[in-house]
C-alpha cells in the first residue's frame, strides 16, 4: 500500500538552497583558528630573521647552522598558508586556479628547503669544522652556496606565481576589496626572491606575508559567517 507524503513535507525533504553547493565549494571557508595558523609561520620566521647573521664566518658558523635547523620546519609554513587560504576552493574555474596555486606552493616548499639544508645547515657545519681543522673551505662553501641558490630560485618563483593565483581567486570570489591583501602578498613574495630572512628587509618581508594573510583571511571569515547565518535568519532562527 503506497503512502504519499504531504506536499509541504516532500518539498522540505527534497528542496536545497539553490546556491548552497556553489558557495560552500567555491569560496574559501575560513574561521578564526585559520587566521591564527596563517600568522604563525610569518611571525616565527620574522623573529628568527632578526637574529640571522649577515655573513657566514668562523664566528657566526655555529649559530648560522643552528638557526637554519630551527627554520627548517618554518619555511614550509608559507606554503601551508596558501593551502589554508584556499580551503574549500575546489570547484569551477576558481578550483582549477587554486589547484595550480597549491601545486606551486608545494614546489616552493620542496626546493626552498634545499637552500636551507645546503647553504644553511651544511655550509654552517662546514665552516665550523674548518675552524678546528684549519682547512680552507672557501671553494666548497662557494659551490654549496651556488647549488642552494639555484634550487631556491625555483622555489621563490614558484611561491611568487602561487601568490598571484591566490590573489586571483580572492578577487574573483570577494571583489576588489581583496586587492590590497593580494598586492601585499605579491609584493612580499617578490621581495622574498632575494631577501631570505636577512634583517631588515627579510624580516619586513616575513611580516608582509603575515599582514597579507590577515587582509585576505579576515574578510573571508566574515563572509563565511554571514553565509552560515543567512539560512538561519531566513528561517527566523536567532531573531
Amino acid at each position: 500500500m503506497s503512502q504519499r507524503l504531504p506536499v509541504r513535507q516532500a518539498e522540505a525533504v527534497t528542496s536545497v538552497p539553490p546556491d548552497a553547493a556553489a558557495t560552500t565549494t567555491r569560496s574559501p571557508v575560513l574561521g578564526w583558528r585559520h587566521v591564527a595558523v596563517l600568522v604563525t609561520g610569518p611571525l616565527a620566521l620574522a623573529i628568527a630573521g632578526v637574529t640571522h647573521p649577515a655573513h657566514l664566518t668562523s664566528e657566526s658558523a655555529d649559530w648560522w647552522r643552528d638557526l637554519h635547523v630551527v627554520m627548517l620546519p618554518l619555511f614550509p609554513l608559507l606554503a601551508i598558508n596558501v593551502w589554508v587560504l584556499l580551503r574549500g576552493v575546489w570547484a569551477g574555474v576558481d578550483g582549477i586556479v587554486a589547484v595550480g596555486a597549491r601545486v606551486l606552493a608545494f614546489v616552493y616548499a620542496a626546493f626552498y628547503t634545499a637552500l636551507d639544508v645546503l647553504a644553511g645547515i651544511a655550509n654552517g657545519a662546514l665552516v665550523e669544522a674548518s675552524t678546528s681543522s684549519g682547512f680552507d673551505v672557501s671553494e666548497p662553501k662557494s659551490i654549496i652556496f651556488g647549488q642552494g641558490g639555484d634550487l631556491a630560485e625555483v622555489g621563490v618563483y614558484s611561491l611568487l606565481a602561487s601568490s598571484a593565483l591566490v590573489g586571483v581567486v580572492y578577487v574573483r570570489r570577494f571583489g576588489l576589496r581583496m586587492l590590497p591583501g593580494s598586492l601585499v602578498l605579491l609584493a612580499s613574495s617578490y621581495s622574498f626572491i632575494d631577501s631570505h630572512v636577512y634583517p631588515v628587509r627579510g624580516v619586513v618581508t616575513m611580516l608582509g606575508f603575515g599582514v597579507a594573510a590577515v587582509l585576505l583571511a579576515v574578510p573571508a571569515v566574515w563572509a563565511s559567517r554571514t553565509k552560515q547565518a543567512s539560512p538561519a535568519a531566513d528561517r527566523g532562527v536567532g531573531c
